[in-house]
């Protein structure tokens, strides 16, 4: 009792001291003195820091107010979040660094690869809050600003005459935002620290995502969203020394700070950084958190494998990333197993780390001028050993796609050119004009093998994250490794071409007016954008199911399985207003049309054909809510908002029941704990016979199959172990490393099937990071998609998960009276990342409507 409350007491400590003491509170015993012309954040908000969840709109006008009032201060706008949220960063310099900072800059990025002298002010990068509900280091990145504005000690002059120091205070606005209201809406004069309070309990899906429901802790290295594209721009723009990452964990907790597993550090990196950088910063972390009695631990847990985290993304560059993880309050106070935890000793913990990093960098300056040299040094050195001299890729019937893949690795600055001639390599002949080429010696080669190696030496079998993160085979697209010339048929000279230095865009033809038909090949990423505003433009579209050769003008064109078929006569809209239709769908979308003046096709079926079948509009509903992963659901309203440009209907589980099901004619459901209740699977399983399409994810297939939604059946788990006896501490390293984080594997495609409609290649890459395993179907026309005997590409897998995995089924498609039910054993649209498996996802939604499964002799 005694304890809890002391916390509650110190609560109230905050709410009614005066300025000085709080900032006693959060700052050294002797910070110096304070320019009383800078207003403290209590000053300027009107309460303490740590009685309130300060938003976002607060933290900018704060931001924004130290710039007007102080020349050591400068803000500016580096992008806006989906909500139209500002994204700041701000930064702090002296004013001679700042009249000098183009200068400065020029000079500091000299330092990388040449000596620029070690007289450059150290340019490093404090940054919080890209999980909108751990707000304690945001909420820091105030009293951070304000310490550097207002402090007049020789030490904090000594950082702005050495250093340009640049805060972004918040990373994640939206999330924040989200949270911070949850908390100030729930929060009480006299605090709550119970753990049941629903305070500390926020809402299906929380403010740790996002507006679209990602974890943009993920998405430095694939820019899907606004956030981590201005991020990243501006890295490159100033390549920081040093990155700074603030994060909360559980409550019951303590305080994070680098170095980390050492046994999970990414091996691309040189070891330089894990074995003499971060034990260097550890010792001054370690000697901060003494000073103010917080407790703290290293060492244990938070890999950098991947390089998508905020805190691992410099160490790809040169740079040292560093995590800072802290114990909750989830709101101004609450029960911890000792005493409680208030808001403020997050608060302080967190500036406490800050501005530790900050004395840190200066004083092991020349260390992290060494690391970047020799970081670059390496790169070089391990490029020019290296059998793999490019990469060369594209797939010339999706150009959209590959696009998509060469403007992301421009924007991590990866060297990508034209492929200047014809080259054959891998078994595959990739053509001038429609393939690009990466050199592996260059600049950014650590970047490159992150982008095309599929597999990497590992040390640990216990993962924080995913185990492989190869985007050639996220975009699924050809590719083959260009090797150096030690034989026939060997590379002799890389086939570079033009350099890519603006973003692609594709450029199509103008459409040419026909009076029978318009056809569009399905190859292309954004064939279902098109698809959907030519149904929204009120345009019948067809699909053909079976390939054929049509005569365009004077030459023969071999059209695919799915090819869309636009016939001008049988449409509601005239033949005029037909063809502006599909000409600003062909142009807005970047989608070949192409008129035809007959349905007489030279091979395969005519376009009267009965395998020529008409396309219904998705009406789509998907559940969403408590037990549903957030994840997965934001990634399906994502992909369709933004790169289909199709409304989806998010219905909350709970109101499933007395939601009228016939509006729609498709029902998404993505992993997710569902109820074993006999009513919804009723309701569903009638809504599937009368005609519907129901399309599962992961858990949400095996709810289906538990729920007798179809006939298709789950692999059964090994029954046969050995009684086995391990020690007690060893549990969490046997069992977890059973646990498949997030691998990639090989599955053959039916390219027939309306789910592979088109693709060009049976070999199938996917991402499985999910112990959800599929029986291939009794019936041999249901699997779509089926691993390989010997699937893996890359990552971590246990040998049993692997067992398992091998020759399982990948997708099925089961019929159900009128209806169907698409069952996908993984997540085909992984982070907004997998473009060569969000397209089976979007067949499953424009295709699976007219998807009839055959029935086979003899059964059930």
């Amino acid at each position: 009792m005694f304890s809890f409350l002391r916390a509650i007491l110190l609560v109230g400590v905050l709410l009614g001291h005066s300025v000085s003491a709080q900032t006693s509170y959060f700052f050294p015993a002797n910070p110096g003195p304070l320019n009383p012309a800078i207003p403290t954040p209590e000053q300027f908000l009107g309460y303490p820091v740590g009685s309130h969840m300060t938003r976002y709109d607060q933290m900018v006008a704060y931001f924004r107010e130290l710039a007007r009032l102080s020349d050591r201060v400068h803000v500016e706008e580096i992008g806006r979040t989906y909500e139209h949220r500002p994204l700041l960063m701000a930064s702090f310099t002296s004013p001679a660094n700042y009249t000098n900072r183009e200068s400065i800059r020029q000079n500091h990025l000299k330092q990388a690869t040449a000596d620029a002298g070690t007289n450059v002010p150290l340019v490093i990068q404090i940054g919080a809050n890209v999980h909108g509900n751990e707000p304690s280091g945001g909420e820091s990145t105030m009293l951070t600003a304000y310490y550097l504005a207002a402090s007049e000690s020789e030490e904090v002059k000594r950082w702005l005459n050495e250093m340009l120091i640049f805060v972004e205070p918040i990373l994640n606005p939206d999330g924040r935002d989200r949270f911070a209201n949850w908390a100030n809406m729930h929060k009480s004069e006299t605090s709550v620290a119970d753990p049941a309070d629903r305070e500390h309990n926020e809402i299906w899906p929380g403010g740790r995502m996002n507006h679209y429901w990602f974890d943009p802790n993920r998405d430095w290295f694939l820019c899907a969203h606004p956030e981590a594209q201005a991020h990243v721009r501006w890295f490159h723009e100033w390549m920081p020394y040093v990155v700074v990452d603030h994060h909360e964990m559980g409550t019951n907790a303590t305080f994070y700070f680098d170095p980390g597993k050492y046994s999970s550090n990414n091996p691309v990196v040189p070891a330089y950084l894990y074995d003499t950088v971060y034990p260097a910063f550890g010792s001054y972390f370690a000697k901060a958190m003494n000073g103010i009695g917080s407790l703290y631990f290293t060492k244990e847990t938070f890999d950098k494998l991947y390089p998508g985290y905020g805190s691992s993304y410099t160490n790809f560059y040169g740079g040292a990333g560093f995590l800072f993880e802290q114990a909750s309050a989830r709101g101004i106070v609450q029960e911890t197993t000792t005493i409680p935890i208030t808001f403020a000793f997050t608060v302080r913990n967190q500036l406490t780390a800050a501005l530790t990093t900050i004395r840190a960098s200066l004083a092991e300056k020349p260390m992290l001028l060494k690391l970047r040299r020799d970081f670059f040094t390496s790169a070089t050195d391990q490029a020019r050993k290296s059998a793999v001299k490019g990469y060369v890729f594209g797939e010339p019937a999706d150009p959209t796609r590959t696009h998509a893949f060469v403007n992301l690795l421009r924007r991590h600055q990866i060297d990508t050119y034209e492929l200047d001639r014809d080259v054959t390599a891998g078994g595959r002949t990739f053509r001038k004009g429609q393939a690009f080429v990466v050199p592996t010696e260059q600049r950014n080669y650590m970047m490159v093998r992150s982008a095309f190696e599929k597999q990497i030496t590992y040390t640990d079998s216990l993962f924080y994250d995913a185990t492989t993160w190869s985007l050639i085979h996220a975009f699924g697209l050809p590719y083959a490794e260009l090797s150096r010339p030690t034989g026939k048929g060997a590379v002799a000279a890389l086939p570079l071409g033009k350099a890519i230095t603006q973003p692609l865009t594709s450029s199509v033809p103008a459409v040419g007016r026909s009076a029978y038909a318009y056809l569009i090949a399905v190859s292309d990423y954004n064939t279902y954008k098109a698809l959907y505003s030519l149904q929204v433009g009120g345009a019948i579209v067809k699909t053909a199911f079976k390939p054929f050769t049509a005569r365009i003008g004077p030459t023969d064109q071999s059209f695919g399985y799915g090819t869309l078929v636009i016939p001008v006569q049988q449409q509601t809209l005239t033949p005029d207003s037909l063809y502006r239709l599909v000409s600003s769908v062909g142009q807005r979308s970047g989608i070949t049309i192409q008129g035809i003046d007959t349905g007489f096709n030279t091979q395969g079926v005519d376009l009267g054909s009965n395998q020529v079948r008409t396309l219904r509009r998705p009406e789509v509903l998907m559940l969403v809510g408590p037990g549903v992963s957030p994840y997965e659901a934001g990634e399906v309203w994502h992909l369709l908002d933004q790169r289909v440009g199709m409304p989806i209907t998010k219905l909350d589980l709970a109101n499933l029941a007395r939601v009228n099901l016939n509006r729609y004619n498709t029902l998404v459901m993505v992993s997710g704990a569902y109820p074993a209740d006999r009513a919804i699977s009723d309701k569903v399983k009638a809504w599937v016979q009368a005609g519907g399409t129901l399309i599962t994810l992961k858990t949400a297939s095996e709810w289906a199959i538990k729920q007798g939604l179809t006939k298709e059946k789950l692999l059964a788990a090994d029954t046969t172990r050995k009684a086995l006896r391990y020690n007690y501490d060893e549990a969490t390293n046997y069992e977890g490393a059973k646990a498949l984080g997030g691998s990639i594997f090989t599955a053959d495609l039916d390219l027939s099937s309306p789910i592979g409609f088109g693709f060009t290649d049976r070999r199938l890459s996917l991402f499985k990071n999910n112990q959800t395993i599929l029986q291939a179907s009794q019936n041999p026309y249901n699997t779509v998609a089926q691993y390989t005997d010997k699937p893996l590409v890359g990552g971590y897998v246990h040998p049993s998960s692997l067992k398992r995995v091998a020759k399982s089924a990948a997708i099925l498609a089961s019929g159900d009276g009128a209806g169907r039910v698409i069952l996908f054993a993984d997540n085909p649209n992984f982070r907004a990342s997998w473009y060569g498996t969000n397209k089976l996802f979007l067949n499953a939604l424009f295709f699976g409507g007219v998807l009839t499964v055959p029935s086979v002799e003899g059964e059930e």
